[in-house]
């Protein structure tokens, strides 16, 4: 089907509803503007979801152009395309939370600067931030593309059924954009990750360096200044703010990833990047090697030679249920997921039962017995605890301990489920986090809503 000459003229029938949409929408302004001239004391013009059926393009150089002298213009829209070429300052969210409705103003309190930089930012894509639930901010095509598949398969939820738009700022200069999320703003949870940028090669000096690795010295030293800065600034931007947590990679995505015990996925797709077999023999070896300068030199090496974003594309192929999502990432998905609710966790541990089934490691009575304590948890007639310091590595959770009793009488049940998951007991920060979101699983009332309301 193509579309049709500028000549033509089609019947009313033939119309798509977009047409036709338009033809009311045009009529009615007109309309408006007969009865403006008649009347002088106020004047209105609401329009409820003027997006329905138009395409992108009209829509945005229709409402760029939508101004009416002594009227106040207001209209709802979840449109991304209408935000985008609204003024900023003009646009009131609004998000319900249980039987409250509450009002955001993103501009409060903030400078013209800021107030310009963040207009500049919006477009079509990253305005999607106004209508989420809640953010994550990336610096980076790697974690825009991995994060999200690493979630779904991981965890058996896409980041949309729990509410997080993901947002990649393609730098690292976060400020501009969480200054949206505060008190006197935007009250929705946004969590950042990005890269300490941490050096893993030996950095002193030696006068036996050649250029090229006195060059690479310099490098490593100067991004891990920059990383210690970043880290800095982003702890003092989110100090007292309830609704702003930073989130960090102690080197980069692609290092962190394989030091999370994902060499195996990396070593997949070798032949993808290489085609010498000496280089793959040797890859394989250095990224199964343990140490972290030989793997982390060697995956920032198959990064750059693929480039960065092909490189994720291609290792998105391969991440399974098996996959193990590094903490930081974890933490920043769960604190801006917070308050978990206990159906979440009920959808996740479901999941993961139904990857251990397929496995065929146990017997079907074993995946039934572990599904009915899941229901049980669900319904409310039990806690989730599961996790005793060494006994059981649950999603997400790892040395939960206020919930203890029945589930733990099952410890057949939290070994099974232990197996399954493959969570590691690795790191203080990733226990910390583990109890922090279980004390969040609660029923919590009906997820927020969010309409943008603009006014022009």
């Amino acid at each position: 089907m193509g579309e049709s000459d500028e000549q033509y003229e089609g019947a009313i029938h033939e119309l798509s509803l977009g047409g036709a949409n338009l033809i009311y929408l045009t009529l009615k302004l007109l309309e408006f503007k007969y009865q403006k001239q008649k009347e002088s004391f106020a004047n209105f013009l609401v329009i409820e979801e003027p997006e329905a059926h138009i395409h992108t393009h009209i829509q945005k150089t229709l409402f760029d152009r939508l101004n009416y002298d002594d009227t106040q213009v207001i209209y709802s829209t979840h449109s991304t395309h209408i935000s985008e070429v609204s003024n900023v300052e003009n646009i009131n969210i609004l998000g319900r939370q249980g039987g409250r409705c509450d009002v955001f103003q993103p501009s409060a309190g903030l400078d013209s600067g800021q107030i310009g930089n963040i207009q500049r930012y919006l477009d079509a894509v990253r305005s999607n931030l106004l209508f989420a639930k809640s953010v994550v901010l990336v610096e980076g095509d790697a974690e825009e593309i991995l994060i999200p598949i690493l979630v779904k398969r991981v965890l058996g939820l896409s980041l949309d059924e729990l509410g997080i738009s993901l947002i990649n700022i393609r730098s690292t200069g976060f400020e501009n954009v969480a200054v949206l999320f505060h008190d006197d703003r935007i009250r929705k949870r946004c969590a950042i990750i990005t890269d300490l940028d941490r050096a893993f090669i030996d950095t002193d000096d030696d006068i036996l360096d050649s250029e090229e690795d006195a060059a690479a010295k310099k490098k490593a030293l100067g991004s891990q200044v920059a990383g210690l800065r970043r880290e800095a600034a982003l702890k003092l931007l989110c100090d007292g703010n309830p609704w702003l947590t930073a989130h960090f990679a102690d080197n980069t995505f692609e290092v962190d990833f394989v030091a999370a015990g994902n060499a195996g996925t990396v070593v997949s797709v070798l032949s993808d990047i290489y085609k010498d077999a000496g280089t793959i023999a040797v890859s394989k070896e250095e990224l199964e090697s343990g140490d972290i300068e030989r793997f982390g030199t060697r995956v920032l090496t198959m990064a750059r030679y693929a480039g960065k974003g092909w490189f994720a594309i291609i290792l998105g192929r391969m991440i399974t249920p098996e996959t193990v999502i590094p903490d930081y990432i974890l933490d920043a998905i769960f604190q801006a997921h917070l308050p978990v609710t206990t159906q979440t966790w009920a959808n996740v541990l479901e999941y993961r039962v139904g990857v251990l089934a397929q496995s065929d490691i146990h017997a079907p009575e074993a995946i039934t017995a572990m599904r009915e304590q899941i229901r049980r948890y669900s319904r409310g007639e039990i806690y989730f605890a599961g996790v005793r310091s060494g006994d059981a590595h649950c999603i997400p959770c790892r040395r939960h301990q206020r919930h203890t009793r029945e589930l733990l009488r099952c410890s057949s049940w939290t070994r099974r489920i232990s197996t399954t998951l493959r969570w590691r007991q690795s790191s203080s920060r990733a226990a910390s986090f583990s109890l922090r979101v279980l004390e969040a699983a609660k029923p919590e009332p009906s997820p927020s809503r969010s309409h943008a309301f603009c006014r022009s």
